[in-house]
């Protein structure tokens, strides 16, 4: 048998393991849009202006990894080199700006 190439279980998990593994790591300043692979930071000042980036997972942390005081408000994951979809592009604009409440 020869020795493993990747650090991921299984690339169709990978997305979800990525987030939950930052969840754990940081539960007290990440949280999880529900139904989406978007990291939010758990402070969101909806009276400043909110920062949020995007694209395909497989260089991790690029984006989840920038969330923070003075960095990014929030990371929308798309797949592995693959684009986030829409509904989840749009729902992290509307949880950062508080559209539709």
């Amino acid at each position: 048998m020869s020795p493993p190439k990747k650090f991921i279980n299984d690339p169709k998990d990978a997305v979800d393991e990525l987030i939950q593994g930052m969840l754990l790591q940081y539960p007290n300043k990440l949280r999880k849009l529900q139904n989406h692979h978007v990291l939010l930071s758990s402070e969101i000042n909806h009276e400043k202006a909110n920062l949020l980036s995007g694209g395909g997972s497989g260089h991790e942390p690029s984006h989840a990894g920038w969330i923070g005081k003075g960095m990014l408000t929030g990371a929308i994951l798309g797949g592995v080199f693959a684009s986030p979809s829409v509904a989840s592009i749009l729902a992290a604009i509307r949880a950062v700006t508080k559209v539709g409440e």
